[in-house]
């Protein structure tokens, strides 16, 4: 989740996404920023900034952990998956 930018001043650092979080937290959920255990997200240097501006650890997302390994894995085999996509857009057009 990011904060709006409304204001010519905002950006993307990690105090804004602080603030963002302790006024969307307290507005919507009556709840005190203190009280969040940890973050999920991936380990861009913002989240990591963010989790250490808050005391708490930041937790790295599972699905993304796991896309980054899938990704790694099928670029060996980039050359034949392209090869069987190509087959299989030939295949349809048989029809």
């Amino acid at each position: 989740m990011a904060p709006l930018l409304n204001e010519p001043g905002d950006d993307h650092s990690a105090e804004t996404h602080r603030v963002f979080l302790q006024e969307m937290l307290r507005m919507d959920y009556g709840k005190d920023i203190g009280m969040s255990a940890f973050i999920v997200g991936d380990n861009c240097s913002v989240n990591k900034r963010l989790a250490g501006l808050l005391h708490i650890p930041l937790v790295g997302c599972a699905s993304h952990r796991l896309n980054l390994a899938m990704e790694e894995l099928l670029e060996k085999s980039s050359q034949d998956l392209g090869s069987v996509q190509a087959l299989m857009i030939k295949l349809r057009s048989l029809n």
